[in-house]
């Protein structure tokens, strides 16, 4: 792929991004709620209540562990 190609698609995903920002009707706060709230509706719903706290747990290990080697004075 050109490289001019790929940094104008970089830049309209950005200015896209942008704009969505500006244009949006709710809040950022609002937004990322509604989002989450989808998004775990919809994982619980494929998978089921008990994988979904599985995947939860496993997440927060996950996350724990990259912190704790981030910064590993804070473990």
């Amino acid at each position: 792929m050109n490289k001019n190609v790929l940094l104008a698609f970089l830049g309209g995903i950005v200015a896209g991004g942008f704009a969505a920002l500006l244009l949006a009707p709710k809040s950022g706060e609002e937004t990322r709620e509604y989002l989450s709230d989808k998004i775990k509706g919809g994982i619980k719903s494929g998978l089921g209540e008990e994988h979904y706290n599985e995947l939860c747990d496993k997440i927060q290990d996950l996350k724990t562990s990259v912190t704790n080697k981030i910064n590993p004075k804070e473990a």
